[in-house]
């Protein structure tokens, strides 16, 4: 699917994306990565930066809370310019999601990256804050169905970011939506899909990741977490085959075991203070601090990459 796209796109949006993917010599740079690529090399094509170490919410499923630690160093605007121009301008990066804690605490920052990487930067938000005007788009994050959303991420949450998703909307603005799966919500994860297709662009789904064997926020591989793809799939075959960012390939690796052929060094992570986190944008530039549990792993991006650049990795993975 080509980027920028609108839900039910016209001959002219794909001739708009296409026009779009043109500029900025991002057509070039890929290309120059996939020639990279076939020949052994590698390289990063995403980033990922957490420009703050603050946010406004403790959501009870949220990894960010898991390692933080007491800021110090926090870079300025000019600093981040300074690093996006080292990093992910020198690298030639496709698209930086711009993270937090949460990212539009520092709006000055998000201006920097929508002035740095014009339309290879997107925003990792709860959507609490208004919307600013960006080069890039949203991603705001939606963790069930009303009631079940504002239980995990706090009361009257869910109200405030859909109104400020529709503003922004109404505006012209790019808004897609991120649910995440746990077993608080899953059982209302179609719901989501549906009340959210006819507000924002489309929507990525991906699963809780665990840092602890026990995490009780895990849905384990099995019928029910089956049960729930085949649900996602069939919406997406039978009512809206656009509206859901994941293809199919890479939901049916979500079913199980993929993290031990994770392509980690795809995405360039940096921390607030512009340090490469390990071992991806899930961990900590501190060695001794938890680590994401790879082998249970659900995170979008990198079982996105997984599923559609590496075929042969993906069929070995599964």
């Amino acid at each position: 699917m080509l980027p920028g796209l609108d839900a039910n796109p016209t001959p002219a949006d794909y001739v708009r994306s296409i026009l779009s993917f043109t500029k900025d010599n991002r057509g070039r740079d890929l290309f120059h990565w996939w020639r990279q690529a076939r020949k052994g090399t590698k390289a990063p094509l995403f980033g990922s930066a957490d420009i703050i170490n603050a946010c406004n919410l403790k959501c009870v499923h949220c990894y960010w809370w898991t390692n933080r630690e007491a800021t110090t160093g926090e870079l300025t605007p000019e600093q981040w310019r300074i690093v996006i121009q080292n990093s992910f301008k020198k690298l030639k990066i496709a698209n930086v999601s711009v993270v937090g804690g949460e990212p539009m605490l520092r709006k000055d920052v998000v201006q920097v990256f929508s002035e740095e990487m014009r339309n290879r930067m997107s925003v990792v938000t709860n959507g609490m804050f208004p919307l600013i005007a960006i080069n890039g788009l949203y991603f705001v994050s939606i963790d069930g169905t009303e009631e079940t959303h504002n239980r995990i991420r706090g009361p009257k949450t869910y109200g405030r970011i859909k109104e400020n998703v529709k503003n922004l909307v109404d505006a012209g603005g790019r808004v897609n939506i991120n649910l995440t799966l746990n077993t608080l919500n899953y059982m209302t994860a179609t719901d989501v899909i549906r009340e959210w297709d006819d507000i924002a662009g489309r929507i990525s789904i991906q699963f809780h990741t665990p840092f602890v064997d026990d995490d009780p926020l895990w849905l384990p591989f099995g019928e029910e977490r089956n049960k729930l793809i085949d649900s996602i799939l069939e919406y997406a075959s039978k009512e809206n085959e656009y509206f859901v960012v994941n293809p199919k390939e890479q939901l049916e690796l979500l079913r199980g075991n993929w993290g031990y052929k994770c392509p980690g060094w795809m995405i360039l992570p940096l921390d607030y203070r512009g340090n490469i986190k390990m071992p991806c944008c899930m961990g900590s530039a501190n060695e001794d601090a938890l680590q994401p549990k790879c082998d249970k792993c659900g995170n979008a991006p990198y079982s996105g990459l997984l599923a559609t650049i590496f075929p042969g990795e993906k069929a070995m993975a599964m």
